[in-house]
């Protein structure tokens, strides 16, 4: 077998088995001339390759190395010209890619230059062991540049290469992890010959070696090589895989499809990449990031519409973290979906962790939901809320403290801990995602007879009291302070009525803090204030995200601190202030907005600002032991409140979770708890009376169990403080409490079923 031929059965070959039979046939030939050559020329190589956990995320990896090879090209046509000092800065400038993102190409433009980047999935012989081939038309290798390049590991290819997305050269090689065989082919340019080899793991003799080692063919000590014309190979690399490993992606859309995973990670792509599908989900369509999908970009054939429905969006702004630089923030909030089983944000990101951290685009880490239930308070909006904070402007320090290489998570430490702070406080501070809030609590709350809860309430009450805990008759009344009734609705703040547009005149003549001219703004430290501009410019006037780059200038004296900007939009936006955690009660300062103009005076606005104190929580002249409470049942997964909890969708594994809301503990129960069903299901058949008698009690002992459990919380804040958790620790919480709950439920499905039996057997012994 010729060295050409070679090339092309390894180029048709679809499956392990043929492989195989290729290379055994290739092997009897030239046997004596063929040498497998550690990838890297690391003996023990294993470590650095096996890096990733995620076979899908590897796959990113080799996409990101095809937009390098495809902007390494462009800087080669652009003579490097301008210098540019990121892979967005060089797909703008090179590529024409619009500053706004994909979002701003039509279809047709993002299906056309998704070309360059390929991704083909091919049957193999299960979605165990999957072909893929994934191919550029990048810069590409000369068959000797690529044992120092593609073949190489922690090499130093890239690290001056700003331009570049990858730096630390072994994050592509994970995929030989993930694979059986792996063909590696490349041209650069023009050049004559087609540089090519295999890979694979190579077990070694175990009684000599603890690990084997990953390999790469080559002859007589040189990669291999082909003389093919450019219609056969033009230039670039391709690199299939073998028996790739696809099991968790199986389906052919949504979150365990390639398709969702590839716009999950690249949320915010460089350039897009095109998903050749087709052989196994007849699918071919435009990878082109969620980000980009939120704003509105749809594929081909959809045009007519314009991305999902939201209820509200946050564009993209700009906010300081000090000493580590800046990061972005953006945030969506999609509409509520018609089949309440729904869960809308599945299609963009994963629901459990719905905070999206990049870096270059690429999904570096993913935030847990509990931010946004807990942290910021926002629960009923935790199964409809997508937020994304881009980290490219932060500092090479920061970086190096926050990324780590194989881009599949985020190390945790001070600027992690700064990042969760800042987004929490942007969604704290957001009037409109606290309307939202509380807009769908009111549309997800049940009418509750009150004469049944206030019997569940009394019974409540006396049990209670047999555990020591001191407790008045009027348990879950009305608190002073708190509104004569906590059980009547509140009803909605209407959105605002959208603003009069503004004249925007050119130069500008005027900018202006909506604020009392002879007021001052109170901050107490700590506090965020996102304060009202109104010009007569044009948004090209300011960039919310580079201040270097705005003509306006934000600027407040000690005591306040001025951390971003929105964008400017029709001659409004709103400029970032937050009271400095140290500053002192009565200091008074200035808060400024500047706009400086090319030969002409500087526009200006200003107010003065004071220091007050932090108001105190809110006071009650009466105090109970025990917090007012409701109890509301759940019933099951195509209920809204189901999605609103974030529940699993396997019902079996939940039953109750309880939240304080404005001052009710609100304690939501399962229907489909299986024990719970199991016993209300053999009262049905007796007796629809005696089925509600049961439902009481087992909602009795539920409350118990949650007050007392709320109870020791409470105990513990006031003995030991209240500590921040860290994700990692909140999320095991919640597990911990789930299983505690489960198993207090079947056992109070146990208790209510044997005081129903008792009332049962008490009214039945009654004489008629």
């Amino acid at each position: 077998m010729k060295i050409v031929e070679f090339y092309q059965a390894l180029q048709q070959a679809r499956n392990v088995y043929e492989v195989e039979k290729v290379l055994n046939a290739f092997e009897s030939v030239h046997g004596r001339q063929l040498k497998w050559t550690p990838i890297g020329n690391k003996e023990n190589n294993k470590g650095i390759i096996e890096v990733s956990a995620d076979t899908g995320r590897s796959i990113v990896e080799r996409l990101t190395n095809g937009v390098d090879a495809v902007l390494e090209r462009e800087h080669a046509l652009h003579n490097g010209l301008p210098n540019c000092r990121s892979p967005k800065e060089a797909a703008i400038a090179w590529l024409g890619i619009p500053e706004g993102g994909l979002s701003e190409m039509t279809p047709q433009q993002r299906r056309g230059l998704a070309q360059q980047i390929m991704v083909k999935v091919l049957p193999g012989e299960s979605k165990d062991s999957r072909t893929i081939e994934v191919r550029d038309h990048g810069i590409g290798l000369m068959p000797e540049q690529m044992p120092g390049t593609i073949l190489s590991l922690n090499e130093n290819n890239k690290v001056q290469k700003h331009y570049l997305a990858g730096a630390y050269g072994q994050g592509g090689s994970s995929t030989f992890a993930a694979s059986k065989y792996t063909m590696i082919a490349s041209r650069h340019g023009d050049h004559p010959l087609v540089g090519f080899t295999l890979v694979y793991y190579e077990d070694l003799p175990p009684e000599e070696y603890k690990v084997g080692r990953y390999v790469y063919l080559t002859l007589d000590n040189q990669i291999l090589t082909a003389d093919l014309s450019n219609d056969e190979f033009t230039a670039g690399t391709l690199v299939k895989h073998f028996g790739y490993d696809l099991g968790n992606y199986s389906s052919p859309v949504g979150p365990n499809s390639i398709y969702g995973l590839l716009n999950e990670i690249l949320f915010d792509p460089i350039m897009p990449v095109w998903l050749d599908d087709y052989e196994v989900h007849k699918t071919r369509r435009v990878i082109k990031g969620s980000r980009n999908a939120l704003n509105g970009a749809v594929d081909d054939g959809d045009e007519r519409h314009r991305g999902p429905a939201l209820s509200y969006h946050m564009p993209q702004y700009s906010t300081t973290l000090g000493d580590f630089g800046r990061i972005a923030i953006e945030y969506w909030v999609l509409a509520q979906p018609e089949n309440p089983r729904d869960r809308p944000i599945a299609a963009f990101v994963n629901p459990s962790k719905p905070i999206i951290l990049t870096q270059n685009g690429q999904n570096q880490e993913e935030m847990s939901h509990i931010l946004i239930r807990k942290a910021a308070e926002l629960p009923y909006l935790a199964s409809r809320l997508i937020c994304h904070i881009d980290g490219n402007n932060l500092t090479a320090y920061a970086k190096r403290l926050l990324f780590v290489s194989n881009r599949e998570g985020a190390r945790r430490g001070i600027v992690y801990d700064l990042i969760q702070q800042e987004i929490v406080k942007a969604l704290k501070s957001d009037d409109e995602l606290t309307r939202l809030n509380n807009e769908a609590r009111e549309q997800g709350r049940r009418q509750l007879d009150e004469s049944a809860v206030q019997r569940v309430r009394k019974e409540v009450a006396r049990l209670l009291r047999l555990q020591g805990i001191e407790i008045t008759e009027d348990i879950g009344g009305a608190m002073v302070g708190q509104g004569a009734d906590p059980d009547r609705p509140v009803h909605p703040r209407p959105p605002r009525p959208l603003p009069k547009p503004l004249d925007i005149h050119e130069p500008p003549t005027y900018v202006r803090i909506i604020w009392d001219e002879n007021g001052e703004v109170p901050f107490y430290p700590g506090q965020r204030r996102y304060i009202r501009i109104e010009t007569d410019a044009n948004s090209t006037y300011h960039n919310s995200l580079d201040p270097l780059k705005s003509r306006f200038n934000i600027v407040a004296t000690n005591g306040v601190i001025a951390t971003g900007s929105t964008h400017l939009n029709g001659g409004r936006m709103r400029a970032i202030f937050e009271g400095n955690s140290g500053a002192t009660i009565g200091d008074t300062g200035r808060i400024r907005i500047e706009l400086s103009l090319p030969g002409l005076p500087i526009l200006f606005d200003e107010r003065r600002f004071r220091i007050v104190e932090t108001p105190s929580a809110r006071q009650t002249t009466k105090r109970l032991t025990v917090p007012n409470f409701k109890t509301v049942p759940v019933d099951g997964p195509d209920d809204p409140q189901w999605a609103n909890l974030n529940w699993p969708d396997d019902y079996k594994t939940v039953a109750s979770s309880a939240e304080m809301e404005e001052g009710t503990l609100m304690i939501y129960y399962s229907t489909l708890y299986p024990k719970y069903v199991e016993q209300r299901g053999a009262f049905e058949k007796r007796d629809a009376v005696l089925a509600d008698s049961f439902t009481k009690y087992y909602e009795v002992w539920l409350s118990v169990h949650s007050l007392l459990l709320y109870q020791n919380q409470q105990d513990a804040e006031a003995r030991e403080g209240i500590r921040r958790l860290s994700e990692e620790e909140e999320e095991a919480n919640s597990v911990r409490e789930r299983q505690e709950r489960c198993r207090i439920a079947t056992i109070a499905a146990m208790v209510a079923a044997r005081e129903a039996q008792s009332l049962a057997e008490a009214v039945e012994s009654e004489p008629v």
